[in-house]
């Protein structure tokens, strides 16, 4: 039967090309998912699975450079492939890809045991924020406290083409545990895991150390345990036990190389320092947390990412000297009070250096910036200013001292709050939904407690601001609180400005014309930029309009075609254009080619390509089944030439209705080409 359908026909090519074309990478990135299997000062091994065997290439070059990249082969086709990259530099971060995909991965090689690295503990399941954990803490591998062998899922999933993982009974891998003959999921008791200057011990029952605490390299010595080993976390209870006892033992013997701490998990937190070995128990039983973990060979810190709390593991010895380099390492790290000390004895004996007051101020920046003790930093400010009157630095200090002085209110706690807000824990969670609305609303809490407060009216700015990103209602209802709460205030002058901003961002362009017009009476000094905005906004809706009247032609002509008798489209009809489609796709590629660099993305350029395609042969193939399905004998030459005028006519009307639509879904600025 003679019912096939062009439309259908058409909406499964493009589709079939828009998925095509959108799903390339993605594609690539859910069905080859990279994995870092193993990290040396100098070789990273990557593996992943395939659905065939091939011999698998990965391109690498050190990243953030222009460098041509190096390749790394297979030996042999494979469906299991591990690729080893060799001849590697220390602590050096790289750019990699596997060959024929598009998504971009990093790794980096293991420090030098002299040189500082972080890992991060984790417990519970992280998944959905591995990844934040990964950006913010930057470590450089993941050890999960609470690995379950029977888990389903991977709480590593995201970060696995990063940086390698581990677990508390080996290397955690699903590529290794997929591949049978080197299956990984064992309990090995003990076992180790040696990353630049650092040994780390897993021990699950009280086993003979004694061989792995030997290391000639190793500046840290850690332990990671169960509860098994210390029923209860008590001093008495932890000085009797037979680990303590042989991590004394090994102390004695080797000063130069003690074991620095011990982790116990699933524990209630706490902490305690027994004959200078720092015990540590974490609740990793029904909570989910993560410990990012700072070495270095002067001392080695847990920095507990969700508390804002850190306890030093290793401490430096008293009074060793540092250089300033050294002491802002500490900070960049997030110890913050350490950095602070260490600072001090910088400034303690290095009398008379040069760098004394840039010490002074990183100082005060610490207090100022990372820990939000405002009386503490303007101390430290004001000392720079009278030592140093001509320094580099004391203007910045005195700006500080005058922005603090001016909101300094209510003994700063409106500024703490805030600051601390916006600085750590928005900066930190506003990836996650839940998190970032409960964050804004104690934001507005702050407001609430201190509406008199000078900081007040900028809290309830950036609060709008921070709500234009996820709420328009919300964005507005917080710049209109603006305008009537604190209406002489600068941020309050040009907020319909704002709201209009706001409407349009959200494609809300009526309600944005109509407060840009409320504006103008009242910003007549910004009436140019408000007349602009407004011309945009209403050129937007003509857009939108274009686009309907667009459809509503196209479902109209096409209706008409198929369902006039003789109903549908014959078979016969399509291989024509089929072959058009073809050709015209590989006529219309090559000259897109030839100007790509006009194009945003391949995938654009392609998707582009192919709906113009469509767009032509659909045209031409709905006139000529209109003309023939309204021709009909007996029939004059004049109204035969009129017919075939008319089924041109649509034609063209089709072509250039696809064509609008192509552009103003896939790129509307493209519009603006044609004074659209």
């Amino acid at each position: 039967m003679r019912k096939i359908y062009l439309l259908i026909t058409a909406l499964v090519i493009g589709a079939g090309a828009v998925f095509v074309a959108l799903n390339r990478s993605k594609s690539a990135d859910q069905i080859v998912k990279p994995e870092i299997i193993k990290v040396t000062a100098s070789q990273v091994t990557i593996a992943w699975l395939s659905d065939s065997p091939y011999k698998a290439r990965v391109f690498y070059k050190p990243a953030g450079t222009d460098a041509p990249p190096l390749v790394a082969t297979e030996t042999i086709a494979s469906d299991q492939h591990e690729v080893a990259v060799t001849g590697l530099s220390p602590s050096m971060r790289y750019t990699y890809w596997l060959a024929d995909t598009d998504a971009r991965f990093q790794f980096q090689t293991q420090p030098l045991p002299n040189s500082p690295f972080s890992f991060v503990l984790v417990w519970g399941d992280t998944s959905n924020q591995i990844l934040q954990l990964m950006m913010s803490e930057v470590p450089e591998f993941f050890i999960s406290l609470t690995k379950d062998e029977t888990e389903k899922s991977d709480s590593f999933s995201d970060a696995r083409p990063f940086v390698p993982a581990y677990s508390t009974i080996g290397r955690d891998s699903p590529f290794l545990t997929a591949v049978a003959s080197r299956r990984v999921t064992n309990r090995v008791d003990p076992w180790k895991l040696d990353w630049g200057g650092l040994r780390l011990i897993f021990i699950d029952k009280n086993s003979n150390i004694k061989q792995l605490l030997k290391t000639p390299t190793a500046h840290t010595l850690g332990i990671i345990t169960s509860p098994k080993i210390v029923e209860t976390f008590e001093a008495e209870n932890i000085s009797k036990s037979i680990l303590h006892s042989s991590l004394l033992a090994h102390n004695k013997q080797n000063p130069a190389q003690p074991v620095a701490f011990v982790i116990i998990t699933d524990q209630i937190d706490n902490a305690l320092e027994i004959d200078d070995i720092q015990y540590l128990a974490i609740s990793t039983r029904s909570n989910t947390g993560a410990i990012r973990v700072d070495v270095d060979v002067e001392s080695t810190t847990a920095f507990f990412v969700d508390r804002q709390k850190e306890i030093p593991l290793r401490k430096p010895p008293l009074k060793q000297k540092r250089t300033c380099q050294q002491c802002r390492r500490l900070a960049d790290r997030g110890a913050y009070e350490e950095s602070v000390q260490a600072y001090k004895d910088f400034i303690e004996n290095n009398k008379g250096h040069f760098q004394i007051d840039d010490a002074y101020f990183a100082i005060a920046e610490i207090f100022d910036e990372k820990l939000f003790k405002f009386q503490n930093a303007l101390k430290w400010y004001h000392r720079l200013i009278n030592e140093y009157p001509g320094g580099t630095l004391t203007p910045l200090a005195k700006q500080r001292i005058k922005y603090l002085a001016e909101y300094s209110d209510f003994n700063y706690e409106p500024l703490a709050r805030f600051e601390r807000i916006k600085k750590v824990e928005f900066a930190r969670k506003k990836h996650r939904p839940e998190e970032c609305d409960n964050l804004l609303k104690e934001t507005e809490s702050i407001i609430t407690q201190y509406p008199e407060s000078k900081l007040a009216p900028i809290i309830q700015y950036w609060l709008a601001n921070q709500y234009r990103l996820i709420d328009t209602e919300k964005a507005v209802n917080a710049y209109m609180t603006l305008r009537k709460n604190y209406p002489n205030h600068p941020e309050a002058k040009e907020v319909l400005m704002e709201i209009g901003e706001t409407y349009y961002t959200a494609a809300r362009y009526k309600e944005a014309i109509a407060i840009y017009k409320n504006a103008l009476t009242e910003l007549p000094s910004l009436a140019d930029t408000i007349n602009a905005q407004i011309s945009r906004s209403k050129r937007n809706i003509s857009r939108s309009q274009n686009a309907l009247i667009c459809w509503v032609v196209i479902a109209l002509i096409t209706a008409i075609a198929v369902v006039k008798k003789p109903f549908g489209i014959g078979k016969t009809k399509i291989i024509s254009p089929l072959v058009a489609f073809i050709l015209l796709g590989a006529i219309l590629l090559f000259g897109a080619w030839l100007i790509h660099e006009q194009f945003s993305s391949s995938a654009e350029m392609l998707l582009i390509v192919t709906f113009f395609s469509i767009a032509a042969v659909l045209g031409s193939l709905i006139s000529e089944i209109f003309t023939e399905k309204f021709l009909k004998q007996p029939y004059t030459r004049i109204k035969g030439i009129l017919l075939a005028f008319a089924g041109t006519v649509i034609g063209l009307i089709l072509f250039v209705a696809g064509i609008y639509l192509t552009i103003y879904y896939i790129n509307i600025h493209y519009l603006i080409i044609v004074g659209i």
